[in-house]
């Protein structure tokens, strides 16, 4: 006999945060697309043809420039792919669940991978600063100061997100937050119908 499943104010809170906050990155996911495609690819294919860009320009700066429409790409594809899992997270499905878990940690990895760019992309700026000729000393330690500044609170929070993102996919994970989706109930039917 199926008991009844008490749906948890954990699961319900979390999924309709995340449909509120994959809603506007989707619908701004959207918005910066359709504005690549019709205003900054042509502006950057005009301004390549008319200027290439320098051969000394730092290989993250060249990365920027011409991945940047890939880049807005994917933050839509996941922002889409994060609604539908909220979604389906709402509704208590087993595999939305999972593809949350998995974005989740795909968060952290991503979290990981931006800290690695910035550091090194924060690093180049500050030997530009450094090497800009005409530069005046008091003015590249500024600069190298507000840069390191960054760098700082750049890691503090990609650490707080992957401490949070790990103890949501710990909690997603958790027996009693699966016996929400189905899981246990399965368990315990099977179970039963193989007992003599």
């Amino acid at each position: 006999m199926n008991t009844p499943v008490v749906r948890s104010s954990f699961v319900t809170v979390l999924a309709w945060i995340f449909i509120a906050l994959a809603g506007f990155t989707s619908l701004v996911g959207i918005l910066q697309n359709v504005m690549i495609q019709a205003v900054f690819e042509p502006m950057l294919q005009q301004q390549a043809a008319q200027a290439p860009m320098p051969p000394n320009l730092p290989l993250p700066f060249a990365w920027m420039t011409t991945l940047m429409p890939w880049f807005f790409r994917a933050f839509l594809l996941i922002s889409l792919t994060t609604l539908a899992a909220a979604i389906g997270l709402l509704h208590r499905k087993n595999w939305a669940r999972k593809l949350f878990i998995g974005l989740l940690g795909f968060g952290v990895v991503y979290q990981l991978g931006g800290l690695a760019m910035q550091w090194w992309m924060l690093g180049h700026m500050s030997d530009m600063f450094v090497n800009l000729p005409g530069a005046q000393p008091e003015v590249a330690t500024a600069m190298q100061g507000m840069l390191t500044a960054m760098r700082v609170f750049g890691t503090l929070m990609a650490l707080a997100f992957c401490v949070l993102f790990g103890w949501l996919m710990a909690r997603l994970c958790r027996a009693d937050v699966r016996a929400e989706f189905g899981i246990a109930r399965l368990v315990t039917s099977t179970n039963d119908m193989s007992a003599p």
